[in-house]
């Protein structure tokens, strides 16, 4: 091109190896262009020249385009993991380590000597997960430990490295307390990533945090509580499992439901007349409080629910509540007037469902159960008595027949074939399932939009999607539906007076 006018430059990028159809870069008008190097991946770069020559006769522009350019970013190799720790049990070792952000997997290595763990991995599991139990290990052989990083970048190198022996347990001794392979005592810490969330094990608790819960990464702790007499208890509760606090390094809730799950004694626990759950200590009433959404594994003796915030968690039991003979005259409910739900108390009263207590209350504001809710269903509808599926855990309880009624019309489904768990409290989601199996509404083609959406069970969205679209079930001011908060008596005799008016 002629050196004489005046040249102009505009840079332009492209996913493809040509010298057209790019974007233009904005203020990229210079001779030269320092392309950005901070994302990874290929990117093509050409200039187009124009020369402007007022004084030349005829066309007074000329433009010339150069080759395009190749630019390959390579992504950066994630950091090495820190803080691994190994617990050893009985044949097994548990390792934890701090979370590293950018990271795709984590691989585990094994060896028989310090510094020798062979090419190929144990195990490899998910970037948002920062523990793993390696089983089948020889009682008294001491093992070494190392954890590495991968991403789009590469392998990091080892993490620290750990060793633990595990051992037998002699009589009295817990399988799974003895720990080594690291200094300066016990941490049982783990890092969570605020981008990804995580699910982690340590001194025996397991912590599920889900993307997005928190605003910026944490440091989470474990530590059981040694001395357990100074903690209170009420006389109708019984602690069947060690006291577990949890703590984290920043302030504040989590923004979305949190699950802990915990082991428990199933020694000191007689499933046939005890009830059990995790409870967090309210440290200013001095009172355990159930947490949400409870899930009891008799078999494996563990128990898990959610709950917003860390504190002291342990497992308790009580005595499975005994049904009562509730007075039926809604006109002597002390606790209903000017409540929001008063005239659909006395509505539902009226058609015989549902019954108040014998201290002239109808607790409004008290979560219902599994199996009262199913009760009040089987009654409102006037379902006849049928036989059918009786659960494991209800053969011998006082909802039976309703439960089993309930199941032989395809309302209910239960937790699994043994399983319908008739004393936890339900849930809204649980009861947007089963209303609308029991008002037989046909299942809407929208979706769910509401800011908790993400927080639904995939088995209940079109439910939820079609009990809101019913009107059966409302929102909070906020906008949520809160779908695993559990569900108290007077919103559980709201939506079934609802359903009762909407049925087709």
């Amino acid at each position: 091109m002629s050196d004489s006018g005046t040249l102009s430059y505009q840079w332009y990028s492209s996913t493809t190896s040509s010298n057209s159809g790019g974007a233009a870069i904005s203020g990229a008008t210079s001779a030269s262009y320092a392309a950005p190097t901070l994302a990874a991946g290929t990117t093509y770069y050409y200039v187009v020249v124009t020369n402007t020559n007022s004084s030349a006769t005829g066309s007074q522009t000329a433009t010339a385009t150069s080759n395009a350019a190749k630019l390959t970013v390579n992504a950066a190799v994630s950091s090495a993991p820190t803080g691994l720790t190994a617990i050893a049990g009985n044949g097994q070792v548990a390792l934890t380590w701090n979370g590293i952000s950018e990271t795709v997997t984590y691989s585990v290595y094994k060896g028989t000597a310090s510094g020798f763990y062979g090419l190929t991995p144990i195990a490899t599991v998910s970037g948002t997960t920062y523990s793993y139990t390696v089983t089948g290990l020889t009682n008294g052989a001491t093992y070494y430990f190392a954890v590495t990083t991968s991403n789009a970048g590469g392998s990091s190198n080892y993490s620290n490295e750990v060793s633990a022996t595990p051992k037998a347990p002699t009589p009295g001794e817990s399988s799974t307390t003895s720990e080594t392979g690291f200094s300066g005592g016990e941490t049982n810490t783990a890092t969570i990533a605020a981008a990804s969330g995580g699910t982690t094990r340590l001194n025996g608790a397991t912590i599920e945090v889900p993307a997005g819960a928190m605003a910026s990464n944490i440091q989470v702790t474990v530590d059981k509580v040694s001395d357990t007499s100074i903690l209170p208890l009420d006389s109708a509760l019984q602690l069947v499992s060690e006291v577990y606090e949890i703590k984290k390094d920043k302030d504040g809730e989590f923004s979305k439901p949190i699950v802990i799950t915990l082991p428990f004694d199933k020694t000191k626990v007689d499933f046939g007349k005890s009830t059990i759950g995790i409870y967090w200590l309210n440290e200013q009433t001095h009172k355990w409080v159930s947490l949400d959404s409870l899930k009891v594994d008799e078999e494996n003796g563990t128990v898990s629910g959610t709950v917003s915030h860390f504190t002291k968690f342990a497992v308790l039991a009580s005595d499975k509540a005994k049904p009562v003979q509730p007075q039926t005259n809604e006109a002597e409910f002390a606790d209903i007037k000017g409540h929001w739900s008063e005239e659909n108390v006395r509505e539902l009263v009226k058609l015989g469902a549902i019954k108040g207590y014998p201290d002239n209350t109808f607790k409004p504001n008290a979560n219902i159960t599994r199996a009262e809710f199913v009760t009040v269903i089987v009654n409102a509808f006037h379902l006849e008595e049928q036989d059918g599926k009786i659960f494991a855990d209800t053969e011998t309880h006082w909802a039976k027949s309703a439960i089993t009624t309930a199941a032989a019309k395809g309302i209910i489904a239960g937790y699994s074939d043994n399983s319908f768990g008739p004393d936890e409290l339900i849930n809204r989601e649980q009861m947007a399932a089963i209303i609308v199996r029991a008002a037989k509404l046909a299942a809407t083609d929208l979706s769910v939009n509401s800011p908790d959406s993400v927080d639904i069970s995939d088995w209940a969205r079109k439910a939820l999607a079609t009990a809101t679209a019913k009107g059966l079930i409302n929102g909070y001011e906020d906008g949520t539906l809160k779908p695993k908060v559990n569900t108290t008596r007077a919103e559980a005799v709201a939506v079934i007076l609802r359903a009762l008016h909407a049925q087709p």
